[in-house]
């Protein structure tokens, strides 16, 4: 059976493509999707059969192991162990990271022209752009939501902390937490300890449920935690408006306001759409249609993963039609799939599908406090923050940035004791 012509247009060969003396792999986006694939393509770089370029596109000059933002609002971390420059991480590495953001990706021609003005050609090409805060569907001056999923964002809801702190010398300071999801309620059991007998934190969501989405052990222990910390949580309540000092909402049929001197929206995620000229078919939720090797239809030599993509899940009955969660569980398990893909195909190897596994879930459910539930198991309290923190030490980045976080805790504990 022919090819269709669109495909063909994607997929044909170049006399460029034979005489390119290097091959170019580009990677946008340099979170757990698109950092950790380039790592892992680092790797392979004896292996290949032609000498490799590796180019890593982000905008930012740090790398942010987000499921650990919270520790920065307690001290218990510091900013230099959750984000390191991509500087610190590729230095050993020929990686090279180019500082941009993307406007179009150009499918037919193989090029990533950049918001700068230039473009970036390449031989393969990795998309893992992640996701985005969806924005509040409140009316009303919704510059008084702040969003919590980035480093940015910790500095600025840290610059409000401290602005209420010196401002409010009497009386409570009211926090409102939009969303009852794992950022919701870890955020509130953070800020609920940060704050104190100064503070009161509330938990507003429409659903009907804290944590619906997982296993009733965790959602317990979060019930708990919320509880023991005086947070108040409202479900079935859906946000109406946002202004400087109120958050109006509707609960069991009626109008009500809650007092507000600061609101953080963690209200879900959306894929980043595809940036290029040539739209894809997305799926449902805005995804990125993907086969089972992470390639899209169109073109054997273009991937994409991590919240982006709709990736394939394993389940014991391997249902059809699921898709992996928008976690970084995901985009860490899809990284080194995609690496060995890209290699494959310069190599003419087999490729290898992807298939998510579930590992279990993890929450902080404040200072030194956690829940930590997989294979049977569900730990709490200070050993599950150990073991949360251990397992997210053995997910960072590179091993040279683990021995410096490892050091830095190991010298913590001897100087506490």
């Amino acid at each position: 059976m022919g090819m269709p012509p669109q495909m063909q247009a994607y997929n044909h060969s170049t006399p460029s493509d034979v005489h390119q003396p290097q091959t170019r792999i580009c990677i946008l986006g340099g979170g757990f999707g698109g950092l950790y694939c380039a790592l892992a393509l680092h790797r392979y770089l004896k292996r290949w059969p032609q000498p490799v370029q590796v180019t890593l596109v982000e905008p930012r000059d740090r790398f942010t192991f987000t499921p650990l933002l919270y520790e920065l609002l307690t001290d218990e971390l510091k900013p230099w162990e959750i984000a390191p420059s991509y500087q610190q991480l590729l230095g050993h590495t020929s990686i090279q990271q180019r500082q941009a953001t993307v406007n179009t990706i150009d499918l037919p021609n193989r090029l990533v022209k950049l918001h700068q003005g230039d473009s970036l050609p390449y031989d393969y090409l990795v998309v893992a752009m992640g996701s985005q805060m969806r924005p509040p569907a409140a009316v009303g001056h919704q510059g008084q939501a702040l969003p919590f999923s980035t480093l940015a964002d910790v500095w600025r809801l840290e610059q409000q902390l401290a602005d209420l702190d010196r401002a409010a010398a009497t009386g409570l300071v009211q926090v409102v937490v939009a969303g009852a999801g794992p950022s919701g309620v870890e955020l509130a059991c953070k800020l609920a300890d940060r704050l104190g007998a100064k503070g009161q934190v509330t938990i507003l969501d429409r659903r009907g449920k804290i944590l619906r989405a997982y296993p009733e052990p965790l959602r317990q222990a979060a019930a708990k935690a919320l509880k023991q910390r005086g947070v108040t949580v409202y479900l079935g309540a859906a946000i109406q408006t946002v202004d400087a000092a109120t958050v109006t909402y509707q609960y069991q049929g009626q109008t009500c306001q809650q007092p507000a001197d600061l609101v953080v929206w963690t209200v879900g995620t959306v894929p980043r759409s595809w940036p290029g000229l040539d739209p894809l078919k997305p799926s449902p939720l805005g995804q990125c249609l993907v086969r089972p090797t992470l390639q899209i239809p169109q073109d054997d030599r273009v991937f994409v993963l991590g919240d982006m993509a709709e990736m394939p899940i394993i389940t014991r009955d391997r249902r059809p039609g699921s898709s992996a969660p928008m976690t970084a569980q995901s985009a860490y398990q899809a990284a080194p799939v995609v690496a060995h893909n890209i290699w494959a195909l310069a190599a003419q190897r087999p490729l290898r599908s992807f298939g998510y596994v579930h590992l279990g879930d993890m929450l902080t459910l404040g200072r030194n406090n956690a829940v930590v539930c997989g294979f049977g198991l569900c730990i709490t309290g200070r050993l599950g923050a150990v073991s949360r923190r251990w397992a997210y030490w053995l997910r960072l980045p590179t091993a040279h940035h683990r021995w410096r976080v490892l050091r830095h805790w190991l010298s913590s504990i001897f100087i506490t004791s």
